[in-house]
């Protein structure tokens, strides 16, 4: 019989249709994995919600086990073990402006009028805004109606909207654009985002243990695939790991996508 273990995961409380739904609702894609994974390991599932950075602090202090679903990051990666979960990001955005402003090609030419890029506190959205070099305003609780609000109120920020949400907010206020609103969208100025996932687990948590990778090049960027760590096979990580790696292969992770989250294209 599986060893008797208890496993703590911690989501954005303002949730992600289909993935996990907004707090106190835990509803959605997330829950049934990793409550389905937990189970096999004789383990109970504590879900906690927060704000985004503080989620990632409790992960950084070892409070949480657990981050259900998140792209590779270098800094992350000081505090986050990385497992392959065989979920896949893609996400294509538009930016959104005042309506003074004129078509972006790019990010970066938000310098040129003196515009802030908000987005959510605690996102690795911070990295990219940094390597650009343009001004930000990182905020709680920021959400898609709340940005545009305040482009409505005439606040000189910019904010990076995925084009699906974007299309669902038209729908929502029955609008074919945001000009009556004051504001401009931009289609040319936002790379897509498009990378595998993975789940994120405490480096610092009771139930990690690592020891050194003896794959690991150095030669090579560290990634969550070249790694100077490996789990311990001692440590619940690793049962973890496997048991997620038994889940993706025999083709449950795809079936529960399938379940809960609407894929591109198709209508809700």
């Amino acid at each position: 019989m599986a060893q008797a273990c208890s496993l703590s995961l911690a989501y954005k409380d303002k949730g992600k249709p289909g993935y996990m739904a907004a707090a106190p609702s835990n509803d959605g894609l997330y829950q049934a994995l990793y409550q389905e994974l937990a189970s096999n390991l004789g383990c109970d599932l504590i879900i906690s919600r927060y704000p985004k950075k503080r989620t990632h602090r409790l992960l950084e202090l070892g409070d949480i086990d657990l981050y259900p679903s998140t792209g590779f990051d270098n800094k992350r990666s000081e505090y986050l073990f990385y497992i392959p979960n065989g979920l896949f990001r893609y996400e294509a955005y538009f930016g959104l402006t005042p309506a003074f402003v004129d078509d972006l090609s790019s990010i970066e030419d938000i310098g040129r009028y003196d515009l802030s890029w908000i987005f959510e506190a605690g996102s690795t959205t911070s990295n990219k805004a940094l390597a650009l070099g343009v001004n930000t305003e990182p905020l709680f609780n920021l959400s898609d109606d709340r940005a545009i609000e305040m482009l409505k109120k005439g606040r000189k920020v910019f904010y990076r909207i995925i084009d699906g949400d974007y299309s669902k907010y038209l729908k929502k206020h029955k609008k074919k654009d945001l000009t009556d609103f004051g504001i401009s969208t931009h289609t040319r100025c936002c790379e897509a985002k498009s990378h595998p996932l993975y789940t994120g687990f405490s480096r610092t948590s009771a139930n990690y243990a690592e020891v050194p990778n003896p794959a690991y090049d150095s030669q090579f960027v560290i990634s969550a695939e070249n790694f100077p760590y490996r789990l311990s096979p001692k440590s619940l990580a690793y049962r973890v790991a496997a048991e997620m790696n038994r889940l993706r292969a025999s083709g449950r992770v795809s079936a529960l996508y399938d379940q809960y989250v609407v894929k591109p294209g198709h209508t809700p």
